[in-house]
């Protein structure tokens, strides 16, 4: 892997982009690579190093997903049983069904200050997005999770993730890269942190540098990480639930999603927090991972920001690492007309915009006008042109999924 090349190409793509530091690394066959580009803060002049952490949002998934395997491995809890019968004050849902994310619960954070227990309390009382069963993203339930560790094992989810192997940072280190909001015009603004307690399991304070997410992704490819069973590791990339539409991914593990694209296979997620995206994917036919880290978080339907900075970058990086291109994926839901998808669902209003189009009104995300969206197959739909960084939503019976967000209509 060329590294000057590399670097160029990052350079290029956070000056395109809006995003004031990045880092990208690539592991092939235990061979890497890590570029940096930029400076950790906006205005600040001290520039992004190796050793500079970013926030890594939902990677956290992943770890969360060793951590529950390895307490039912060991016996201290039960992936199957109803969480509210192994402790008191619980959900109804099982382990499994928090894991894969098929409780259809509300997709909600606590509040930097809010307790673990009030939250897990809150949360439950709300009503559901959908039955359970089928997918939908929810980050309440990763703190379930972290609260069930507690009651069975007698460490929450940060004791027990340290102990695992790996030196993993809790909580924003004093020479962090700051997050930022990209901005179309004039220099990214700087993000409030929302780094809440009560979230970690979900995403919230996992702090990691390139090189330390490549050794996540090393022991996630050779299916061993010290004391964590090779059976826990498989079964964060076994596929569980499909994601409608396949917007974002095709389907769901228990910590990873996957991606299963013909000659393409891969498994890997992203971080969207505090004003950073975070991207890890790993290929297993090839033993070759990428890493994309940038402090700066912008629109879901396209540039500036971070999202954009990967989609510009991911072709060339895969051909670096010689893995076979990702191809769109096959839309196998019968169409359906545009006029029966009009609607309200959540914060977004839908309007049909011809036989293949439909205008969102997405206000509630900072978009001033109605975004014209284009059929890309099935119920998918994406803004018109495909710009890097947007997000496609899928409709699926009474649901609309803003990439692997359900959002209920009505």
């Amino acid at each position: 892997m060329d590294e000057s090349e590399l670097h160029g190409l990052l350079e290029d793509a956070a000056a395109e982009f809006n995003v004031p530091g990045a880092q990208v690394g690539l592991l092939r066959r235990g061979r890497r690579t890590v570029v940096c580009t930029g400076s950790l803060e906006a205005t600040g002049e001290r520039p992004v190093v190796a050793d500079t952490a970013f926030h890594a949002g939902s990677l956290t998934k992943a770890v969360t997903g060793l951590v529950v395997l390895g307490a039912a491995r060991a016996g201290q809890l039960d992936l199957d049983v109803p969480c509210d019968e192994q402790a008191p004050g619980l959900w109804s849902d099982t382990p499994r069904a928090l894991l894969s994310q098929t409780t259809g619960r509300a997709n909600v954070l606590p509040e930097n200050d809010e307790a673990l227990e009030d939250f897990v309390a809150r949360v439950a009382s709300l009503p559901l997005v959908h039955p359970p069963g089928r997918f939908s993203y929810g980050n309440a339930g990763w703190s379930v999770l972290d609260l069930l560790l507690r009651r069975t094992t007698g460490h929450g989810f940060e004791e027990s993730a340290s102990a695992l192997g790996r030196q993993l940072t809790f909580g924003m280190p004093v020479d962090a890269a700051a997050g930022h909001i990209a901005m179309a015009e004039g220099p990214p603004r700087p993000a409030p942190p929302t780094y809440a307690p009560a979230a970690s399991a979900a995403g919230s304070r996992w702090w990691a540098t390139a090189d330390q997410l490549l050794d996540f992704a090393a022991d996630n490819l050779a299916a061993r990480a010290g004391d964590v069973a090779d059976a826990d590791l498989l079964a964060l990339r076994t596929p569980t639930a499909p994601l409608p539409g396949a917007t974002v991914f095709d389907t769901w593990g228990l910590g990873w999603a996957i991606w299963d694209r013909g000659a393409h296979q891969a498994f890997g997620w992203a971080g969207y927090t505090g004003g950073h995206r975070a991207f890890l994917r790993c290929f297993p036919a090839q033993d070759a991972a990428v890493v994309v880290l940038a402090n700066s978080a912008g629109s879901l339907f396209g540039p500036p920001g971070g999202s954009s900075l990967f989609d510009a970058l991911l072709p060339r990086l895969l051909e670096l690492l010689q893995v076979p291109p990702l191809v769109e994926p096959d839309y196998d839901a019968a169409p359906q007309a545009t006029a029966g998808l009009s609607g309200r669902y959540g914060p977004l209003e839908v309007e049909a915009d011809g036989v293949d189009g439909v205008l969102l009104n997405a206000a509630a995300f900072g978009e001033t006008r109605p975004l014209p969206c284009r059929r890309l197959g099935g119920n998918t739909f994406n803004v018109l042109g495909n710009p890097q960084g947007s997000t496609p939503i899928a409709f699926d019976a009474d649901l609309l999924y803003l990439g692997p967000f359900a959002l209920p209509r009505g």
